[in-house]
C-alpha cells in the first residue's frame, strides 16, 4: 500500500544555485520523495530584486504549482538567506489556511538549515538583522548593485573535497544588493497553522554563520522548534548530504505524525 509522501520544495542559499543541492536532491528521491528547486531572481540580476520579489517567486514559482497542479503537500528546506524569503513564501499556506479555501494540499512543514530567521514585516532588513553590517567575508559593489564574496571557499566550502570546493565556488553567483536592504517580508514559521512543524538543523562548524548565532536566533524567536544538530560547515548538502537527509527524513517522519 502507498503513502501520499509530500514533496520538499528547496530554496538555495545566498549565492548558491540548485546544481549545488544536485545531490541532495537524489537521496531525498530515492527516499520516494518528490524534490524540485530553482534558482532565485535575486542572484545576479539585471534589474531590482527586493526581498518580498524572491518571496513571491518561491510562493508563485515553486511551492503554488506543487500544491494546485501537482496536487501535494509541500515541505519547504531553506538553507542560509533563503529562510527569510522563503518562510515569507509559506504565509497563507498552511493546512488550516488552505482548509478554510476548500484546498486540500498545503505546505505541512518547514526546515531551516543554518539560516537566518527574522521575523519580517518591521522593516528591517537583512543588513540590519546582522548588526548594521555585512559579515566580514561579504562587500558591497554599489556600481553593480551587488553584494560580493571573492572567496568563497574559506567561509562556506572549506570542509568539503577541494575538486568540489573549487567547482563549486565557480558556480556560485552574487546577490543583488536590494534583498539585503529591503524589508524582510513577515515570515510564516511563527504562524498558528505551522505549530510544532518548524525545524532547524544547527551546523556545528560552520564560519559563515556560527553555531552560537544560530541557537541566539532560534531563541530570540521565542517558538517551539525541533532542533537537530549536524557536524557541518555552512555546506552540509555538499559536505555531509548522506547525513543531511537522514536528518530531513527524520523531521519528515515527525511532521507527518502529527
Amino acid at each position: 500500500m502507498t503513502t501520499n509522501k509530500p514533496t520538499f520544495v528547496l530554496v538555495p542559499g545566498g549565492s548558491q544555485n540548485p546544481a549545488q543541492y544536485g545531490y541532495l536532491l537524489h537521496l531525498l528521491q530515492a527516499a520516494g520523495y518528490g524534490a524540485t528547486s530553482a534558482l532565485l531572481p535575486s542572484l545576479a540580476p539585471s534589474d531590482t530584486v527586493t526581498a518580498a520579489d524572491d518571496a513571491e517567486f518561491i510562493r508563485s514559482r515553486m511551492i503554488l504549482p506543487v500544491l494546485d497542479i501537482g496536487k501535494q503537500d509541500v515541505i519547504l528546506i531553506m538553507h542560509s538567506y533563503s529562510g527569510m524569503p522563503g518562510s515569507a513564501a509559506a504565509l497563507g499556506l498552511g493546512k488550516s489556511d488552505r482548509a478554510i479555501e476548500g484546498k486540500s494540499t498545503s505546505v505541512i512543514g518547514q526546515i531551516f538549515i543554518a539560516s537566518i530567521v527574522p521575523r519580517g514585516g518591521d522593516g528591517l532588513n537583512i543588513i540590519d538583522g546582522f548588526g548594521g553590517q555585512l559579515p566580514p567575508h561579504m562587500y558591497i559593489d554599489r556600481e553593480k548593485n551587488l553584494v560580493c564574496c571573492d572567496d568563497p571557499k574559506p567561509w562556506l566550502f572549506y570542509d568539503i573535497l577541494d575538486e568540489l570546493a573549487d567547482g563549486t565556488t565557480r558556480g556560485s553567483l552574487s546577490h543583488g544588493l536590494d534583498v539585503f536592504t529591503s524589508p524582510c517580508p513577515v515570515a510564516s514559521w511563527k504562524t498558528e497553522p505551522f505549530k510544532d512543524r518548524v525545524a532547524y538543523i544547527h551546523t556545528l562548524n560552520d564560519k559563515a554563520i556560527p553555531y552560537e548565532a544560530q541557537c541566539a536566533m532560534v531563541e530570540a524567536t521565542g517558538e517551539k522548534w525541533i532542533t537537530k544538530e549536524i557536524k557541518s560547515g555552512h555546506s552540509p548538502q555538499l559536505g555531509v548530504p548522506e547525513e543531511l537527509a537522514k536528518i530531513i527524513l527524520g523531521i519528515t517522519e515527525q511532521i507527518t505524525s502529527l
